[in-house]
């Protein structure tokens, strides 16, 4: 699937436009750490991997960008958890 990406958030809307899922990352320490602080993705659009596609999303524009993640919700952290393979994006603790 393909996602629309905002500023700080990658979404996708249902067929009559309303959102069906969203992750959201603002920006910190300069715009060198996104935080993953929200994952969302509407009951009916469930179990079909799309929370998922959006982390991964986030992953490959932080590479792509040259930033790290810090995952704040408790989505976020099991997916780093399953996927170590991703830790090269992960903010070091200071």
């Amino acid at each position: 699937m393909e996602f629309t990406r905002e500023p700080n958030r990658f979404f996708f809307n249902d067929e009559q436009g309303k959102l069906a899922g969203e992750i959201t990352f603002p920006a910190i320490n300069d715009g060198q750490t996104w935080v993953i602080e929200h994952t969302f993705v509407r009951d009916d659009f469930g179990h079909q991997g799309l929370a998922g596609q959006l982390t991964q999303a986030v992953i490959d524009a932080a590479r792509a960008e040259d930033k790290q993640i810090q995952p704040l919700c408790t989505y976020a952290k099991a997916y780093f958890d399953r996927h170590p393979e991703a830790g090269d994006v992960l903010a070091t603790q200071s």
